[in-house]
């Protein structure tokens, strides 16, 4: 299966850690667990923030095409 690289800034995050996953599901998850264990006050603020916020929405679209812009680890 191929796998994609994104770093934390990447995902709009403040940090240049570097996380590999086979899906945009696996690599949301990763992103999240790396926040709450590097950047607990930005987790904890995306995780009090509703879905459906614009702010949420609007990221969610982005990191959408820039995973599918990606391209797959060599």
């Amino acid at each position: 299966m191929e796998t994609k690289t994104m770093t934390c800034k990447e995902l709009a995050g403040p940090c240049d850690h570097a996380m590999t996953a086979a899906t945009s599901d696996e690599m949301m998850g990763k992103g999240m667990e790396h926040l709450k264990g590097t950047h607990p006050e930005l987790a904890a603020e995306i995780e009090s923030t509703p879905k459906d916020d614009p702010k949420m929405v609007g990221w969610y679209d982005k990191f959408m095409k820039d995973w599918e812009a990606k391209a797959p680890d060599a």
